[in-house]
């Protein structure tokens, strides 16, 4: 994936595509191996909540980072 953010970065259209197939707006989205936080940003871009577990922290910065950067843009 783009931005090597993490060894197993999927892209953010398919992380899309699979939470579209499996929820709808307002359901809550469990990651419980959050990585790089592909999954929330596709979750929050399709309005939906998000629930994720990352056990290294410097994946959690990044995560929280790249959140940060579409909660604005989502505004």
């Amino acid at each position: 994936a783009r931005g090597n953010y993490h060894p197993t970065c999927k892209p953010i259209k398919l992380m899309s595509y699979l939470i579209t197939l499996g929820s709808r707006p307002g359901d809550i989205v469990l990651d419980p191996f959050l990585g790089s936080g592909t999954t929330a940003i596709a979750a929050k871009m399709l309005k939906r909540h998000f629930v994720g577990y990352e056990i290294d922290p410097e994946y959690c910065k990044i995560a929280e980072a790249r959140l940060s950067a579409v909660q604005e843009q989502l505004i």
